[in-house]
């Protein structure tokens, strides 16, 4: 009866451990099962846009991030333009300063020296355009003593036509009118006269009348006292 016992709990054993390794298993291939991609899932994921869009911008593999930065670097610099490198060239960045500051300083003085050129021009047409108003001035100036002498000329002329006049008069008559005729013009006749004739005609002026048209005739041989006096006598 002992026998019996043993073999049926040795095959009790055995049953439950193959059940145990049975459970296992199953354990093992539920967990596969759950860990595999679902064949219809990565179809549409595979037709979606976006998953397409993803593969074809996204790098993959051990470089892609590499790649990525890369990339956006480039894209970087190709939007944002840069000057004229230099340091080929050999030139620092202290030294492309000074250049530069040598430079707006020329483009200042060429400013400056242009402002300058250009008043320079027009002074130099004001300039000729006040020369020009003198030589008009000029001009009619001497258009203006031109007719001033012409009419000088033409008072004398008449004057001594007026003189003539008067010395072919009878002194009487002529008497009569220096008595009563204004000392300027009285004075200017008398000067221009004949000694001969003036002489008949004071003869027949009135007393009071001759002597003051002598005291003005000696005046007129005396020398003024100063240049006004001359200027004014000769005018």
């Amino acid at each position: 009866m002992a026998a019996k016992v043993s073999v049926l709990q040795a095959v009790m054993a055995v049953s439950i451990g193959a059940l145990a390794f049975k459970g296992v298993d199953f354990a093992q291939a539920a967990a596969q099962q759950a860990e595999a991609p679902d064949p219809a899932a990565s179809a549409a994921a595979a037709d979606s846009p976006l998953t397409a869009g993803a593969k074809i911008d996204s790098p993959s593999g051990p470089n892609a991030g590499e790649q990525a930065d890369g990339d956006g670097k480039t894209a970087a610099a190709a939007s944002c333009p840069t000057g004229p490198d230099y340091s080929e060239a050999g030139i620092s960045a202290q030294e492309i300063n000074v250049l530069r500051s040598l430079a707006d300083r020329r483009k200042t003085l060429d400013d400056r020296e242009a402002n300058i050129e250009t008043r320079e021009q027009t002074a130099a047409a004001a300039e000729a355009r006040l020369q020009d108003q003198i030589g008009e001035l000029k001009a009619l100036q001497g258009d203006m003593q031109k007719l001033l002498a012409s009419m000088e000329e033409k008072k004398d002329e008449r004057m001594a036509a007026l003189i003539k006049t008067y010395e072919s008069m009878k002194p009487k008559d002529a008497a009569k009118i220096f008595d009563g005729m204004d000392d300027k013009i009285l004075i200017d006749l008398a000067k221009g006269m004949k000694p001969a004739s003036l002489a008949t005609v004071m003869a027949a002026m009135d007393a009071s009348r001759a002597q003051a048209l002598t005291k003005m005739l000696a005046d007129l041989a005396q020398l003024p006292p100063n240049v006004e006096a001359l200027k004014t006598s000769s005018g």
